[in-house]
């Protein structure tokens, strides 16, 4: 028997309440960012530039102040061609700057939040103003890059904030129902930027990041020759050392882990994307080589790397940007689960349209099945929605639906245990 489980933002966010959705991660993301992390404010300035965000005079204006200050905080001064007298002038500027910067960032963060609709901002809209606005702007690609280390930043640092409560997630429950199972095939379809569901995987012994994400082929190389060590998460780049093999003494992956949007743990090279090369080392520490040059991956928005290598994670719009051959790869391993899957288990995830190319993909594998899937079963609080229903039941057309009201849970697996 072959399970294909589909993991949304509902999954995660049954960790706790502070893990965002789509519709609430502006809200999220402006309350928790620190405000002494000035170039994650300067990307927000760059979003009111852009007019992502609902219409509010009044904090575009504080975005614009925002921005101009940061520009100036930004700028780059050769002091070592100046004289002595000058570099102290320069020095007392940068303090004024930064003190202003400072004020106009709290500013802007109260404002915000002040404002429903910018709190309620989604974060599919978002980046589709900001897609159309790279057609009238030469730093939009560069806000565009910024916005997905705000989205990965978030996650990092709840990633932390939640250890506890993630011990305690029902991904632990859903791993442990898979190493007890025999004779089925598990794979998983993770929309999910967040490492949980690998973490928890990884604790039973039933994934392994060497060949746990479907047909791509990963690789991860030594620290550089001269053995830097980052400190405050600064990205420090070094020479690197001889590529590094995975060691095949342990057991294979039980379970594979597909995603389709991209993760945390994988960043990409802007000058050479198809040169990437990122892994998990033992299920925790990410590692990166990008135009032979290596690095661990800071969760913080560096500025000497900032756009030279970014979050290898796919922004929600309908017209994703995926051309970086993983995806392939990705897209072939997820046609070829459908078309095989004898049960599917949907989990937080709506299917909303900015996804439609996975629908395109589904209709793909079930018109050339041999025969429906068996039983699809939805795990979602929308669940009672006949709408939601409809849709999945439409687009999937399995013999038999259940649904599971009460959202991701230890209840849930138990009624999962039950169904299959």
């Amino acid at each position: 028997m072959k399970i294909v489980y589909i993991f949304g933002a509902g999954a995660s966010a049954s960790i706790d309440e502070r893990v965002p959705v789509m519709a609430n991660f502006f809200e999220k993301a402006v309350d928790m960012l620190d405000e002494d992390n000035k170039v994650f404010w300067i990307t927000f300035a760059f979003a009111e530039e852009a007019r992502a965000f609902p219409s509010n005079p009044e904090i575009e204006n504080l975005g614009v102040q925002m921005g101009a200050l940061g520009r100036l905080y930004l700028e780059k001064i050769e002091k070592s061609k100046i004289s002595i007298d000058i570099v102290q002038s320069v020095k007392n500027t940068d303090d004024i700057i930064r003190g202003k910067l400072a004020d106009a960032i709290i500013d802007y963060k109260k404002a915000f939040l002040k404002d429903n609709k910018r709190k309620s901002a989604n974060l599919e809209d978002v980046f589709s103003k900001m897609e159309a606005f790279k057609e009238r702007s030469s730093v939009a690609d560069q806000t565009y890059d910024r916005l997905q280390y705000v989205i990965n930043r978030l996650f990092y640092q709840l990633n932390e904030d939640l250890q506890d409560k993630f011990s305690v997630a029902a991904h632990h429950e859903l791993s442990q129902f898979v190493a007890n199972t025999k004779d089925v095939e598990h794979i998983f379809i993770s929309f999910n930027y967040d490492l949980w569901l690998e973490k928890a995987l990884f604790k039973k012994g039933l994934w392994n990041p060497r060949d746990g994400h479907g047909s791509y082929v990963f690789q991860y190389y030594l620290p550089p020759l001269n053995d830097v060590t980052p400190e405050n998460e600064t990205t420090i780049i070094g020479n690197l050392n001889e590529p590094k093999e995975f060691s095949y003494n342990s057991q294979d992956s039980k379970v594979k882990v597909l995603k389709p949007h991209g993760s945390l743990a994988w960043r990409c090279g802007t000058n050479n994307p198809d040169n990437l090369v990122v892994i998990l080392e033992n299920g925790e520490n990410s590692c990166v080589t990008y135009n032979n040059a290596w690095s661990l991956p800071s969760s913080i928005f560096q500025e000497n790397a900032e756009l030279f290598i970014i979050p290898l994670i796919v922004p929600p719009i309908p017209n994703k940007i995926r051309s970086h051959p993983l995806f392939w790869a990705t897209d072939k391993n997820v046609y070829n689960a459908l078309l095989h899957a004898d049960i599917v288990v949907i989990v937080g995830w709506s299917m909303p349209l900015s996804d439609r190319y996975l629908q395109d993909i589904i209709f793909k594998a079930l018109n050339n099945r041999e025969e429906q899937i068996r039983k699809l079963i939805i795990c979602d609080k929308q669940a009672a929605d006949e709408h939601l229903l409809s849709k999945f039941e439409g687009i999937f057309r399995p013999l038999e639906i259940k649904s599971w009201l009460y959202g991701f849970s230890r209840e849930f697996i138990d009624f999962l245990k039950k169904e299959l």
